[in-house]
């Protein structure tokens, strides 16, 4: 997550995949002039790293293809990008094109007047059922935001520290990892998990997922599972299976202890297994465990798409989305430059990420992944179950405690943001 509760994260190229780029010509009488006028785009993005570099290449290739095209790229600061888009709708100014963290930024830019409804585009989109529903974003039945790729989380296990204590397979359910956790604690030369329980939306995604795969999800959080996943995790601390330090790691600071090989598991993200492929071990991967009677579900990451509402060139906007965001190509190659999953159906099943054994767990992941919020105080209600959960890890709560702070914290930080959720 970039910081400000970016989950997107850059990582090493995950392979070399080069794909021609076809047929993106527009016509000229698709500018506003409906001549060969020559149309300028702005675009709205924070991207650093490897997905400016995609973004970059992006935009090169559909100018070369549309010569009487131009997309000005704004380099705006993460924090800062939601407020500005927010302020450009009283100017009427709002760009051509935008980039936002759609699991924080959402709500509150379509609430705000910023996002053009995109519901005839994505109707007429020859492609739209190679999408999952996590994919497109909707208010009140209109489509606003559109993904291309997801960050997802999964398990992570140092293959020669299971081997050592007589693990021969690693755990699928949360049951098998805590009788896991247990063996290694047993054996006592190793520590058990690193995770992120941080009081931040960093540790509420890495909980999330206990409960997701049983039907709770932050609109309807509340019951004994809730209580029962709590108690979970505060079993995992009073026992040593993870230290009392995992209450303040970020997901930097838990991948860096997996990484030392001192940690039998870890949980994690994709944009991790550039750096792994360097690990002084074994390793392995894995969806994340599923609760009892339940699937593997977690939240899905990444950055949403869209068109200001004042732009004067929205056929144009939106052609780049569809051929340059959207497309096979487009998912390929932002696979290739920064290891953010495919959500396409059809890329998903490319040899370059049908062969990797490591990036599998996280594409099957994104093909079932949960849907956010749909509320203004989403971060909040993220930060709420952070909270809860950092302190049932620390000691400072039992895990009663810790479920009632988050049932009641994230009833009130959805009724202030407007009482809507789905």
């Amino acid at each position: 997550m970039k910081k400000r509760y970016r989950i997107l994260q850059g990582v090493a190229a995950a392979a070399a995949i080069t794909v021609a780029l076809a047929g993106c010509a527009i016509s000229s009488n698709a500018t506003a002039s409906g001549s060969d006028a020559k149309v300028t785009l702005r675009f709205w993005e924070y991207y650093t790293g490897t997905s400016a570099t995609w973004i970059k290449s992006q935009v090169k290739k559909f100018e070369q293809a549309n010569p009487n095209v131009t997309i000005q790229l704004v380099e705006t600061v993460g924090s800062q990008q939601d407020q500005k888009l927010l302020a450009s709708v009283a100017t009427k100014t709002t760009p051509d094109l935008f980039l936002n963290n759609i699991v924080v930024d959402y709500p509150s830019l379509v609430a705000g007047g910023v996002a053009k409804d995109l519901t005839s585009y994505w109707n007429g989109y020859a492609d739209k059922a190679q999408f999952p529903s996590s994919a497109v974003w909707k208010t009140n039945g209109k489509v606003y935001n559109v993904m291309t790729y997801t960050n997802l989380i999964g398990l992570f296990y140092n293959k020669d520290i299971l081997d050592k204590v007589g693990i021969s397979t690693p755990p699928t359910t949360l049951d098998e990892l805590q009788a896991d956790l247990a063996k290694v604690k047993a054996d006592g030369t190793y520590e058990g998990i690193a995770l992120s329980g941080a009081p931040t939306v960093e540790g509420a995604w890495l909980f999330a997922p206990q409960l997701l795969g049983q039907g709770i999800n932050y609109c309807n959080f509340s019951g004994s599972k809730v209580t029962a996943a709590f108690t979970r995790v505060a079993e995992w601390s009073k026992k040593g299976y993870t230290p009392l330090a995992t209450a303040t790691w970020d997901q930097n600071a838990a991948w860096q202890q997996f990484f030392s090989g001192k940690y039998a598991f870890g949980i994690n993200g994709n944009w991790q297994l550039g750096g792994v492929k360097t690990a002084s071990f074994a390793y392995g991967t894995g969806q994340f465990p599923k609760p009892t009677g339940g699937t593997s579900v977690v939240y899905p990451g990444g950055e949403g798409y869209g068109i200001g509402a004042t732009s004067k060139h929205p056929d144009i906007a939106w052609k780049f989305i569809e051929q340059m965001i959207l497309s096979q190509q487009g998912e390929k190659s932002v696979y290739a430059t920064t290891g953010s999953i495919p959500v396409r159906a059809d890329v998903a099943n490319i040899a370059a990420l049908t062969n990797d054994t490591f990036v599998q767990p996280f594409v099957k992941a994104a093909s079932n992944s949960a849907k956010w919020p749909n509320n203004t105080n989403t971060a909040n209600m993220q930060v709420a179950l952070g909270k809860a959960v950092s302190g049932v890890i620390s000691g400072q709560s039992t895990a009663e405690q810790g479920a009632q702070a988050a049932i009641s914290g994230i009833q009130a930080a959805e009724k202030a943001g407007g009482g809507t959720c789905q």
